[in-house]
């Protein structure tokens, strides 16, 4: 029966999360690379809508599934999971595949909208530290995703639109310590849709951090939390993981979909914004530990603002499971 039920739950899941959108491309500084989003598959067609395949590297990115711990902050895939988001950053880097910025950069912004659930108005902000999570800064963005609540007729076409980096900028994130990690979504109720992908700031001094230049930090409430938790969510992420075999990815899939059908957020909750011509504020604050540049955290607070204009252009490893998720954030 359990097993069943445990089925019945991600069956549920994965029907609600049925309408998609990627971030294709991101161009700061003219001639320098291109960023993509975390997770984004090259061998994904984008001239279709159905499920598998052409939706399953969307980013899923839920203020519920955050503050319960099953995910990081750039949330996850229904190909890969989790998204480990020092991982993301790392491999950019290593593929050079990470677009430059100066503050107060425009960035062009390429979203496609697989189907109607992909659509905007999109909300943005950065984490300055790269991955801590401390706190997310609102984005300015014009030119953005037509659509309402997230929804439109629109399927399989790509958008730009331009994302405004703060003109107080201090990318600090990264073993190269200039990253900035930046997270778009919409206010889809099936999603939020998205994704995470990272810039490096060119016109300040590289951050070289050290233990004790490291400022985040738990209270004492949320580590309790966050370890009665974990102990009930163990032994049905460990199972999961067994099932799995030996590959990462599919570890990490399994164990997310084992966490929320132990009970944990999934559906609807806490969409990215509610969009009425101005930016909304940012997604609230996300329980548990933290970290700084390539540790790993989930806690953010965002109360920035920003201004949405509603006008269109067409133009593999993650984390483990909801434990490691926090484990790595306040190691």
């Amino acid at each position: 029966m359990r097993g069943l039920v445990l089925s019945l739950w991600a069956f549920h899941l994965f029907a609600i999360s049925s309408c998609h959108s990627v971030i294709l491309n991101v161009q700061g500084i003219a001639g320098s690379p291109a960023s993509v989003g975390f997770q984004v598959d090259p061998a994904v067609a984008r001239n279709c809508i159905t499920i598998n395949p052409c939706q399953q590297d969307t980013t899923i990115i839920r203020d519920a599934e955050i503050n319960a711990n099953v995910v990081n902050k750039c949330g996850r895939t229904q190909l890969k999971g989790n998204i480990d988001v020092g991982e993301n950053i790392q491999i950019a880097i290593s593929k050079n595949a990470v677009t430059q910025v100066k503050a107060g950069t425009e960035l062009a912004v390429t979203i496609h909208q697989v189907n109607a659930d992909g659509a905007g108005p999109y909300v943005c902000d950065v984490d300055q530290t790269g991955n801590s999570g401390e706190k997310f800064d609102q984005l300015n963005i014009t030119n953005n995703v037509p659509g309402g609540n997230g929804l439109s007729l629109v399927k399989t076409q790509a958008f730009n639109m331009t994302v405004k980096m703060p003109d107080k900028l201090s990318c600090t994130g990264g073993s190269t310590g200039n990253i900035c990690t930046v997270r778009c979504r919409n206010a889809s109720v099936a999603g939020p849709f998205g994704g995470c992908f990272v810039v490096q700031q060119v016109d300040t001094k590289q951050t070289v951090t050290t233990p004790a230049s490291v400022k985040t930090g738990s209270s004492l409430k949320s580590v309790l939390d966050q370890v009665k938790k974990n102990q009930a969510d163990f032994q049905e992420a460990v199972k999961a993981n067994k099932a799995a075999g030996s590959s990462e990815a599919q570890q990490n899939l399994a164990a997310v979909n084992a966490l929320l059908a132990n009970g944990n957020p999934s559906g609807t909750a806490n969409p990215a914004a509610k969009p009425t011509g101005q930016n909304s504020p940012a997604p609230a604050n996300n329980a548990g530990g933290k970290g700084n540049n390539a540790n790993k955290g989930n806690n953010g607070s965002n109360a920035n603002k920003g201004n949405n204009a509603g006008n269109g252009n067409n133009g593999n490893n993650a984390g483990q499971a909801r434990n490691r998720v926090k484990r790595e954030y306040t190691a």
